[in-house]
């Protein structure tokens, strides 16, 4: 061999050749390595996890002014604590709470009279909203009598005609005391009206207080037909959907109002855009007025709580099961939110698509998709540029240009090597995961429920045992790239062309506006990083790679530059899914769906361990020790029970349905998810009467649920008088020529829900009016149907007008009158609160609608012809 051509092969130890150089056997010990590498992740996940759920300390109202921060503490004595009872929209605490924030709010008023600020408070509102839904039947057409409170602060610029808003919903749903949902919302939203009576903004803001929230967004409906909503430029709703612990930016479109709350006073910011997509691919079951509000054109943001989904919208969310601390959170960032808007309304724009996330609450990022476009293409290009043009320009000057073309196509052999382990990789730790997720879909099908972390920790074992198994697969397949693989230079070049794929597909999902893959720009630009330094810090030489110090501690860094950020980004977004999905079975999501979702960010982690595996060794040993861990993990993922006491009770819907005429039995059914079935019908075993339990009837509902029904004896109360509680007058009838009309006026004592629902759901020439109120019914068509009308009255024992007009016809059908009931507290529904008590501690009643816990058929019913 010729001098110049060892010279050459001196420059190139990566060389895919039998003698090529391996990495310092010093550092090839496997205890050494995995010790440092899983003692790592672990004490760092450790961090994360007690990092990020860091709550702020409740400040004073002393504290509070000095800091210009929110008074947590006076906002959960003064505010938040009136919610100690069921007070959804057809209950008579709804009335109640109503009554209090329009006490509350004229309570301000007086002060702000005394500061000179000019408030106005709306406590009677009478829009009427006619809307077409399908709640509980197809083609429901409803008439609504609002119940919002509105309050408008006129600010200093004195100028009514452009205003933010600041929203919150104060009705729960009829199992709840909803504290979080939506207590908390509420009860910020006041001190923030509280804060501006005493600090008057520049803008003038606009606080609703909207109800019916929870059967539709009924109040975010209505208020976008008052004539304060074209002034709106802005807004800031306020929501939860779980029981405390952090509020989240859930969703945004305006990038200036997102850019205001990151650079806020706000501390402990918590975003991600992934609870937007979540919603848009309805994987959360849940809506927020910000839909409706964006459905008009205005942006806004969306702050709500989502951890302990097991608790929502059941008698969990109350008072016992949050914080101050939680309220602080929500109160600090809606503050951070407002004072900046009102700082800086001008720079609101119209609604665009936003990326926003936090990292461990210290620090919150916020750019616009054009901004990631911009980036991802940039890293694309320029990286493998730069490094084409590093490896050209750091060749030995003797090299001769053939012999720099010849290092550079081996190298990029070499880089191909690194990337099909990367891929194969990839592929198995898949594999491994499907087949283990399948497994536990088995043995334990909620597993996830109540066992999250230990389930996180079996994928995690199965992908690394994936990733072992591939390389020791890769190896028999071709000892060349095994032996080039020996050299840790190999796996991190793999992986970096492995995200640098990742990222060009990151970039296309970008484009189609999907935010939830922003980190993978993260997981290229450490991977280059990380490569870098190994190959600046490495041996080249044969000799210098008999330094055992130099090539010992090199690799501490190498391993600290590559997964640092990302892995710090990738985790919280893998506790982000844990906390928001793991108890939406309950909802009817898959349980599959929650292995999917945990197993993307898990893999992406396990993958940075590619290099670290051969540079430890021993494939075979490592397989066979790993094997052993996955076993022990699997077998106690399979006995734990999904269900607890503490955050993972089950949910289970409750509805009851009761004919008052045949005054016989009711019918109950219930609701849970589908992995759930064999435990409902197990607890109902012990909670029903023996009679009850033997006309239980259990069936697969919808793909992901199970439902079960059962008669009881125990009717609704108020329901059990019909002729005392609803009353029926027909005021006229008749035909005249080709036209029928029928007006029709009923009063239901207890209920403000009632509905008319018509036998024939094809009237021809059918035409209808609530209370004087025109329904707008879709145009005459053969297919047009028109199943009911449905009439809400935002007072009690207030009598409801129905005219009904129809062409004459045969077969025309009849009325039938159904009221909702919903008031339980003192035994108005016997089976309800029977049920309720009788269920066990991990079992929990909750309702699907917002209101209608029980459904009550008056007759007898009225023809129409």
């Amino acid at each position: 061999m010729s001098s110049s051509q060892e010279a050459w092969n001196e420059e190139t130890p990566l060389l895919s050749r039998e003698n090529a150089p391996r990495i310092n056997k010093t550092i090839k010990t496997p205890k050494l390595i995995y010790s440092y590498v899983f003692g790592f992740l672990f004490l760092f996940t450790l961090f994360i996890y007690t990092v990020r759920n860091t709550l702020p300390t409740p400040l004073s109202d002393v504290e509070a002014q000095q800091k210009n921060s929110f008074p947590g503490i006076h906002c959960y004595n003064e505010y938040l604590s009136h919610f100690n009872i069921p007070h959804s929209a057809n209950q008579r605490a709804n009335g109640y709470l109503k009554d209090w924030i329009v006490q509350v709010a004229q309570d301000l008023k007086q002060e702000a009279i005394q500061n000179g600020i000019d408030m106005e408070i709306i406590a009677n509102d009478t829009t009427n909203l006619i809307s077409k839904r399908n709640k509980f039947t197809t083609d429901e057409y409803w008439y609504v009598e609002s119940r919002n409170v509105l309050v408008r602060i006129t600010g200093k610029s004195n100028n009514n005609s452009e205003s933010f808003l600041i929203n919150a919903h104060y009705d729960s749903v009829s199992t709840s005391h909803g504290v979080t949902d939506n207590g908390m919302g509420t009860a910020v939203a006041l001190e923030l009206l509280r804060y501006f009576v005493r600090n008057p903004p520049e803008n003038t803001v606009i606080f609703l207080f909207n109800n019916f929230e929870e059967s539709g967004l009924i109040g975010g409906e209505a208020f976008a037909l008052h004539p304060w909503f074209s002034t709106i430029k802005v807004f800031v709703n306020l929501e939860g959907a779980g029981a405390g612990g952090r509020a989240l930016l859930l969703r945004s479109n305006s990038l200036a109002a997102v850019h205001g709350l990151a650079s806020s006073n706000a501390q402990l910011l918590h975003a991600s855009p992934l609870g937007s997509d979540f919603l848009q691919a309805n994987l959360l079951k849940s809506d927020t007025d910000y839909t409706i509000f964006t459905k008009h054109g205005v942006p806004g943001l969306d702050i709500a709580f989502y951890t302990r989904r097991s608790h929502y919208h059941t008698q969990r969310d109350d008072l016992v099961h949050t914080t101050p601390q939680a309220l602080q959170h929500m109160g600090q960032m809606a503050l951070g939110s407002v004072l900046s808007i009102d700082k800086d309304m001008a720079a609101i724009k119209a609604p665009e698509p936003v990326i926003y996330y936090d990292i461990l609450g210290r620090f919150m990022l916020v750019y616009s998709f054009k901004t990631s476009q911009f980036i991802n293409i940039i890293s694309l290009i320029l990286i493998p540029i730069g490094a084409l043009t590093w490896l050209w320009l750091s060749a030995r000057e003797s090299l001769s240009i053939e012999q720099k073309k010849q290092s550079l196509k081996r190298n990029t052999l070499i880089m191909l090597q690194g990337f099909i382990a990367a891929t194969i990789a990839f592929v198995f730790m898949v594999l491994f995961v499907l087949v283990a997720s399948l497994i536990m879909l088995f043995v334990n099908p909620s597993a996830t429920y109540g066992n999250i972390y230990w389930v996180s920790i079996y994928l995690a074992v199965a992908a690394f045992l994936g990733l072992v198994a591939s390389q020791i697969a890769l190896a028999r397949w071709s000892k060349r790239v095994a032996i080039s693989l020996d050299n840790i230079r190999v796996g991190f070049y793999g992986l970096t062309v492995f995200w640098w794929l990742c990222l060009v597909i990151a970039t296309y999902f970008s484009s189609q506006k999907f935010a939830g893959t922003y980190p993978a720009i993260y997981l290229f630009l450490s991977s280059t990083l990380a490569t870098a330094i190994l190959v600046y810090l490495t041996p080249l030489t044969e000799e210098e790679q008999q330094e055992p110090q130099k090539g010992t501690k090199l690799w501490y860094i190498v391993f600290l530059a590559q997964v640092l950020l990302p892995v710090t980004i990738i985790t919280e977004i893998l506790l982000f899914i844990m906390d928001c999905m793991r108890h939406t079975t309950a909802d009817g999501v898959p349980e599959s769906t929650i292995y999917l979702l945990m197993s993307v960010p898990i893999i992406l982690v396990i993958l940075h361990l590619l290099p670290w595996v051969h540079a430890a060794g021993e494939l075979k040993k490592t397989a066979s020790i790993v094997c052993s861990v996955l076993l022990i993990v699997f077998l106690l993922c399979a006995i734990f029970s999904p269900f607890n006491t503490d955050i993972s009770p089950n949910r289970i819907v409750f509805n009851q349905e009761y004919n008052a005429t045949e005054g016989a039995l009711s019918s109950v059914t219930l609701f849970t998810g589908v992995s759930s079935s064999k435990t409902l019908v197990k607890t109902l075993k012990q909670a029903l009467t023996s009679t009850e339990f033997d006309t239980l009837s259990c069936e697969r509902y919808m793909d992901y649920q199970t439902r079960c029904q059962y008669q009881t004896p125990l009717n609704p109360v108020y329901a059990q008088d019909s002729d005392k509680e609803f009353k029926l007058e027909v005021i006229e009838r008749g035909c005249e020529r080709n036209t029928c009309r029928i007006n029709v006026t009923t009063t239901a004592e207890h209920s403000l829900l009632c509905q008319l629902e018509f036998s024939n759901q094809h009237l021809s020439g059918l035409q209808a009016w609530i209370n004087g109120q025109f329904i707008q019914l879709p145009e005459e068509t053969t297919n047009r149907t028109v199943h009911a009308l449905m009439a809400y009255s935002n007072t009690e024992r207030a009598p409801v007008r129905w005219d009904i007009e129809y062409d004459k016809q045969e077969n025309v059908g009849e009325m039938k009158f159904i009221c909702l009931y919903d008031d339980w507290t003192d035994g108005e529904l016997p089976a309800f609160t029977t049920l309720r008590n009788n269920l066990p501690i991990d079992q929990l009643l909750t309702i699907r609608a917002g209101v209608g816990l029980a459904k009550v058929h008056y007759f007898p019913s009225v023809a129409l012809d």
